[in-house]
């Protein structure tokens, strides 16, 4: 599991409207990991926060999406 992995996906999901479509209307939790291991991105919950703190800026942390992120995993 990987920092660098968290972060290179808050930067798809920013660039990949499909795929940030797909996550945010996953059914659930575990269907929201599936799709993410299935892009190839393997990370933990923890290292998601982390990488929202230093990946994204103040506006993107306190964005409807930044708050998403925190709320569906």
């Amino acid at each position: 599991m990987s920092q660098n992995s968290a972060a290179a996906f808050l930067q798809k999901m920013k660039s990949d409207s499909e795929l940030a479509d797909k996550v945010n209307n996953a059914e659930n939790k575990d269907a929201r990991w599936e799709i993410i291991r299935n892009h190839d991105f393997d990370f933990t919950r923890e290292e998601l926060d982390h990488a929202t703190v230093t990946e994204l800026s103040h506006f993107e942390r306190w964005s409807w999406e930044a708050r998403l992120l925190a709320d569906w995993l």
